[in-house]
This record gives C-alpha cells, structure tokens and sequence, in this order.
C-alpha cells in the first residue's frame, strides 16, 4: 500500500510561508433563485470547485446538496494556513468574531445566526479586509463573477466600513477560477496559479546575480555591512520591486517602516516605501522573499482537507492569546529592534520575518483584548 501524503507544516526551525492559501466565497446556481453560499479555505481554489461539485470524489461533502456552486470570490495572501483557518472563521461567524467590533466593543455584525445571503457576505469581507489585524496581512482579492464584483464596489462610499489598506489589489478575473468560464476576464488561460513560481524565480534570479557580481552589501537603511546577508537571509531583506537591488537589516527596515506609521496599531508594519527604490513594499512580501532565499525555492506543497474541527479549533484561539499559540512555529537568532506596545521601541529577538517580541503573531496578529 502506497503511504500516505504527508502534510507540510513549520517548524521551529523554519516556518513555510505557503505558495498560495485563500479564502473563497461559493454560491449554489442550482436553480435561477438559489441563494445558498459557502466560506471555505484551501491552496488550490481551482481544484477545490471541483471538490464541491462532486468532479472529484475526495471532500467538501457539505455542499453536496446544493451543487452546483460557482466560486464567487476568493482573499489570498495568508502567511500561513492558520491565518487563513482564523479568517475563514471570522467571516463565518462576523456576529461573534472579537476582531469585528467597534470602539465600544459591539458587534459590527450583530444577530445570533451566520449570515447567509451574498450580499452581507461582501459586506463582511470588505470590512474585514479593512480592519485590524487583517490589515497587517498581505491580503488581495480576486472577482470571479459580475455580481460579486458589483456588490463590493456598492459599498464603496459606506461609512461603517474603513477605507482599503495601501497595497490591496483588488482584481476581476471573470473567465472564473479554473479559466473555463467562457467570458472575458484578465487574460489569464487555465485555473488561478497557485504555485508562486513567478515571484520566487524573479527573485532568487535576482538574488544570484547580486551574489555573482562579489560585491560588499550594505543596509539600505542604516548603511552598515550586511555580511551575513548569504548566511542568514531571514535576518536580512531584498527590496521585492522588480529592478530594485536595496538590501537591509531586518530589524532596520521594520524599524524604519514604523516610524513611519505613527498611528500603526502593530508590532510589525504593514509595508513602507524602499528607501532606495521608493515604491510601496508590503511587509508580507519582503518576508515572503527572504524565506524563499532561504529555502532556495517555493515551499512545499500544502494538502487540502475536509476538517471542520480545524476551523473550530482556530475559532477558539479568538479567546486566547494567539500570538502563544503560534510561537513555536518560529525560529530566533541576533537581536534587534521592533516597537513596543505604546509606540515606543523594545529590545526583542531578530527572528525569522514573521517573528515579534513577547510571542506575537507574524503580521501582527493581536492578542486577545
């Protein structure tokens, strides 16, 4: 009997950013006014509609009364699967979510059942995606249909909802998910890549030929040798701007980054400007490139699964400190610089890209308040 497929996971030694992980919303067309819809999460968008509508045998057996389904919306960018389970939780459950709350502590979606129609549906992932702690995540979103589209752009001038963060892309792509839609979209043919080979090649490329050239690197930021930038690439950082060879300390450019962001509620910056280049970097992607110098390629490939107790378990989290939780996950070397919870600095270790003083979330994922 052929074994099993192993399931990829961090470590404490290296955590894995994934190649791709999204959340998606489906909604059922088995009849003309069918207003069924699904939040579920996964590494391969594409292979999971079919997954629902019973094309492939394993999994989404929940949906399986109301095919088909046609995948409305998906938010990806997530630092880890975890992050993304805790965000599928969130908007399912908006009503009791604590990250969903205003000044006061009230629910921002109030009512004792999920919400079910597409409609609020919209509503609820464009609030999230504008609100604190998801706006330290690397977060996009891509439209596969018109309707999901024309809902999120109606809620454009909503005063309860924030404003969109500085560098989320949001992009229609209506030949749909798997590419076979038959309308015209963003030009893209086949299903959504969810390899990152695109990203990881441009950069590693760019990495060798700055290796090749022999060349001493500096810190963009605090103009010291960065000697160990071979060595210890997640202490260190490459500018992800195509074109853009800035090299810095870690702790530097997240240093810098915040005091540029006074008003920033994290522990980490959601991105700034590269000092060299001055285009608009997320945090997220600089992290994302150093890992994947550091791994010398994409990370491994991450197994979808049909377990609602992983969701749950994640719900319980929203009750605890989730940056404890999470912690072992990353690696600590050096030392180095990162603001404090009142805005000030405070010594803490100079970890991998995600890692943050007293056990927070990469990304800044909070505790619980």
């Amino acid at each position: 009997m052929a074994a099993a497929a192993r399931k990829t996971k961090s470590t404490l030694d290296f955590h894995q950013i994934p190649n791709f992980y999204c959340c998606y919303l489906l909604k059922s067309v088995r009849t003309t006014r069918a207003t069924a819809t699904y939040i579920g999460s996964t590494p391969n968008p594409s292979r999971r509609i079919r997954q629902h509508n019973g094309e492939i045998s394993a999994g989404a057996w929940k949906t399986k009364h109301n095919r088909p389904w046609i995948m409305q919306m998906i938010v990806h960018g997530f630092p880890s699967k975890l992050a993304a389970l805790q965000f599928e939780w969130a908007w399912q459950h908006p009503h009791v979510s604590r990250h969903l709350r205003d000044q006061d502590g009230k629910a921002l979606f109030p009512g004792t059942n999920r919400p079910r129609m597409i409609k609020t549906l919209v509503k609820v992932v464009r609030t999230m995606v504008a609100s604190f702690p998801y706006t330290t995540w690397p977060l996009h979103v891509k439209f596969f249909t018109e309707e999901a589209e024309r809902l999120w752009n109606t809620l454009s001038g909503d005063p309860t909802i924030p404003p969109l963060p500085i560098g989320l892309t949001v992009r229609a792509e209506f030949e749909g998910v798997d590419g076979k839609s038959g309308k015209v979209g963003s030009g893209r043919c086949g299903p959504v890549d969810v390899t990152d080979a695109v990203f990881t090649s441009s950069h590693l490329a760019k990495h060798e030929a700055i290796l090749a050239s022999g060349r001493r690197l500096h810190c963009v930021v605090c103009k010291d040798a960065l000697d160990t930038y071979q060595t210890k690439p997640l202490d260190s950082t490459l500018c992800p701007t195509p074109g853009c060879t800035a090299t810095a300390h870690l702790a530097c450019l997240g240093h810098h980054f915040l005091s540029l962001q006074p008003s920033s509620t994290g522990l980490v910056p959601r991105g700034g400007e590269c000092p060299r280049c001055q285009s608009y970097i997320l945090w997220g992607d600089i992290a994302r490139g150093s890992c994947r110098r550091h791994a010398g390629g994409v990370a491994a490939h991450e197994l979808d699964n049909d377990d609602q107790s992983d969701v749950d378990e994640v719900a319980s989290l929203e009750s605890e400190d989730l940056g404890q939780v999470l912690r072992p996950l990353f690696r600590s070397s050096g030392s180095g610089m990162f603001r404090g919870k009142e805005g000030g600095t405070m010594a803490c270790a100079r970890r991998d890209p995600w890692s943050l003083p007293a056990g927070e979330f990469p990304f800044s994922c909070p505790r619980s308040s």
